[in-house]
């Protein structure tokens, strides 16, 4: 009976000590990745499908009562679904949290998840490759880009004028 106890407090032991060394660990390359479904998730969760759609994934924006064009900075929020061949995943994280802009402007709203949450959300971003898509987001940022120009201009011009 003596040895059985004994066995037996051995292997716990050593059940132990082995749970502790795979804690200890790190973590592998492949969980370090986002899935897909877990950044689709987050889109979710912070209702970013309010300004965006991703048509690629069948995701569309939802229409809001009240929207008005100053909530979104005055910029008509793209269609994500080529963003992954316009930005990357780091460029994205510093957009959502305001340490980026786009033509001058920074996002309208400051994700306001967590940082593995954030990660998840730009990894899958990065994902999107629609290339038509992408092509519409960069005529957009142009046109944007020459309507803020010409803005800069008309008021330079008033400017002068008054002078």
């Amino acid at each position: 009976m003596r040895r059985i106890v004994v066995i037996a407090l051995g292997a716990l032991f050593a059940a132990l000590l082995y749970g502790i060394a795979v804690a200890d660990q790190p973590a592998p390359a492949a969980d370090a990745k986002a899935k897909p479904s877990e950044g689709q998730g987050v889109f979710t969760k912070y209702k970013c499908r309010s300004c965006h759609s991703v048509e690629s994934t069948g995701i569309t924006k939802k229409a809001t009562e009240g929207e008005k064009e100053e909530d979104t900075g005055g910029v008509k929020p793209p269609d994500l679904s080529g963003v992954g061949l316009v930005r990357d995943a780091a460029w994205m994280t510093k957009f959502l949290t305001k340490k980026e802009k786009i033509e001058g402007k920074l996002h309208p709203k400051k994700f306001r998840g967590t940082a593995p949450e954030l990660q998840k959300l730009t990894a899958w971003l990065a994902t999107l490759k629609d290339e038509a898509a992408a092509k519409k987001m960069k005529a957009n940022e142009k046109s944007a880009e020459k309507a803020a120009d010409a803005k800069e201009d008309v008021k330079e011009d008033a400017t002068k004028g008054a002078k």
